[in-house]
């Protein structure tokens, strides 16, 4: 048996590690683990305010992104009395649910960067919102362009990274 060279090890490592943009592939309803199918570029284009995702470990990432003046309307509506960020021009939520169990992921802490199109990051713990199984904050999108949107959250001692682009127009 011939032994492997140490280049070999290195280059799987590399294209097994888990990365933040192997979180940008929508999976489809049926497919089952280890089967992600790459959803077609028009499918959740750049602009659409909510992103789905299938991430490690069977858990089920739902993005929601609202302008203030929505969400502000929305916690009227729901009686709510959050108080949101003045410069703040969005609110970003996301949801986690653990898709083996069909539960919410209601414990974990997660951390959101939104980095800006001229590279200004803002960087902020979710505060958890569990009457809406949710964590979300607000953040300050004023320039036109394109966002990343990255988390990384942990949960029963195992951490976890997503993100995706978000395109203001």
């Amino acid at each position: 048996m011939r032994a492997l060279p140490f280049g070999f090890f290195l280059m799987a490592l590399i294209w097994f590690l888990p990365l933040p943009s192997a979180a940008q592939h929508s999976h489809q309803p049926g497919a089952g683990a280890g089967q992600e199918k790459k959803a077609p570029p028009s499918a959740e284009p750049e602009t659409s305010s909510t992103r789905v995702f299938l991430l490690e470990g069977g858990i089920k990432a739902v993005f929601s992104i609202a302008p203030m003046g929505e969400h502000k309307k929305m916690l009227q509506a729901m009686k709510m009395k959050v108080e949101v960020d003045p410069r703040a021009t969005h609110n970003i939520t996301v949801s986690l649910t653990d898709t083996r169990a069909n539960q919410p992921v209601l414990n974990a802490v997660v951390k959101m960067k939104v980095i800006s199109p001229q590279g200004k990051e803002q960087v902020k713990l979710l505060d958890a919102i569990p009457a809406m199984n949710q964590y979300g904050q607000d953040f300050d999108l004023t320039e036109k362009g394109r966002y990343q949107v990255l988390i990384l959250f942990r949960n029963g001692g195992k951490k976890t990274a997503a993100g995706f682009y978000y395109r203001l127009k």
